[in-house]
């Protein structure tokens, strides 16, 4: 099981948590599944190393996903009005 995709957690105080995990689901329509349900979600809830952890919504400033996905741009299930191909500038 590679850990090849990255979450790191910004909460509202200014800390971080980041994980790493495999791949989440085995094929495009999984994935986009899993991916509705979690930004509709109130909760963040994530199983590691035996201990399951729940982060409310409430308490994170913004969430940030790297190699969620091979292709750059390519996120099926975002909503339509995302905006594609940005980089952070400052």
């Amino acid at each position: 099981m590679e850990h090849d995709r990255k979450m790191t957690l910004h909460f509202n105080d200014g800390s971080k948590l980041a994980f790493e995990f495999p791949e989440q689901g085995p094929n495009a329509a999984a994935k986009q599944i899993k991916l509705n349900e979690f930004m509709t979600s109130r909760h963040v809830v994530i199983e590691a190393e035996g201990s399951i952890l729940v982060f409310p919504i409430s308490n994170i400033k913004y969430i940030q996903l790297n190699a969620f996905y091979a292709t750059p741009g390519k996120f099926p299930g975002l909503p339509k009005h995302t905006i594609t191909g940005a980089r952070i500038a400052g």
